[in-house]
């Protein structure tokens, strides 16, 4: 099997989908996950949408900072790239989905956040939104928060993701260095073997990484 047909065949959605999970595991009554979210009849797809149950409710996890009632995720896995035309596919997501009811304006505009999740920094991403949009974007330890649009937007890096508080996102990659973080992975996973969510996440990162892991 070449490297594209492997990196293809890594299931890293359905990773994400449970490391995103566990990331919010102590706030999970406040919250419903859907994941690959259809919208309409036509296969158009939100990668992750989080509902909160409650929309007064405050969530704390420094992910979901910005969450309102209905939150938009766009997950790339390690190799892909967030690129402009990405950027405007997710809003027309984010609209769509506001439109995509039988009663109208059941989902309020001002009720829906959108998050890009990727790996590498897009910068001409970046560069496009502060130079023609006009956009302020400002964070750190991975969380950057995108101001200057009517729904409130960030972007998440996972190779900055502090390890202390997301730790299974900033994992979920394909270039772990040593055995020493492979250890320290196992180590975190110890005690998590029989959990769903820990074994789907843990998969994708001993099938990506094979090497250390030998």
């Amino acid at each position: 099997m070449g490297k594209e047909a492997e990196e293809t065949a890594l299931q890293w959605h359905p990773a994400f989908f449970a490391g995103i999970q566990i990331e919010f595991s102590e706030e999970k009554e406040k919250l419903k996950f859907e994941n690959e979210h259809q919208l309409g009849t036509k296969p158009k797809q939100i990668d992750v949408l989080i509902i909160k149950k409650e929309t007064e409710v405050t969530i704390y996890k420094n992910i979901g900072r910005i969450f309102r009632k209905y939150n938009i995720i766009e997950y790339k896995s390690p190799k892909d790239y967030l690129s402009i035309d990405d950027f405007y596919l997710v809003y027309g997501y984010a609209c769509f989905y506001k439109a995509d009811t039988e009663q109208i304006n059941v989902v309020r505009a001002d009720e829906i956040t959108i998050t890009f999740v990727c790996k590498k920094k897009p910068r001409r991403l970046i560069k496009h939104l502060k130079e023609e949009r006009g956009f302020r974007i400002e964070g750190e330890e991975g969380i950057y928060i995108i101001y200057g649009d009517f729904f409130p937007m960030q972007l998440i890096l996972t190779s900055e993701l502090s390890e202390t508080e997301n730790f299974w996102l900033r994992y979920l990659t394909d270039d772990l260095k040593s055995v020493e973080e492979a250890n320290k992975i196992l180590d975190k996973y110890e005690g998590h073997q029989k959990e769903n969510l820990h074994k789907s996440v843990m998969n994708i990162i001993v099938n990506a990484n094979k090497k250390v892991f030998k």
